[in-house]
């Protein structure tokens, strides 16, 4: 697994905004002003306030697409497990990285429960 936010600069995201503690009560959902198109494994975003373009690979898509404001960080987290053969400390490393970016971008949006 790898980074998944393509357009990212490779400088490491610094902010965490995810509290690592709450991960079975995070909820995350799409960001209203970001629309989203899959295609072969990838998918292109493009966040409408800023014109700017994003590209996921084929792990991020898989992310994007629990992003549906019903799934908690645990439940995708386990989704990417059985879907990829992965070590369960990578692929939340790797969630984590991800969805930290995607909330810095403007992408997704969380709330807690």
């Amino acid at each position: 697994m790898s980074d998944s936010l393509q357009t990212i600069p490779s400088t490491i995201v610094s902010e965490h905004v995810v509290d690592c503690t709450m991960l079975d009560r995070i909820i995350l959902r799409l960001s209203a002003n970001v629309q989203g198109a899959s295609m072969e494994g990838e998918t292109v975003l493009l966040d409408l306030n800023t014109g700017r373009y994003y590209t996921l690979n084929r792990l991020g898509s898989v992310i994007w697409e629990h992003c549906t404001g019903h799934n908690t960080i645990s439940d995708i987290h386990a989704n990417l497990c059985n879907r990829f053969e992965v070590a369960p400390e990578r692929a939340l490393d790797d969630l984590i990285a991800l969805i930290n970016q995607l909330i810095q971008e403007g992408l997704i949006q969380y709330e807690t429960r």
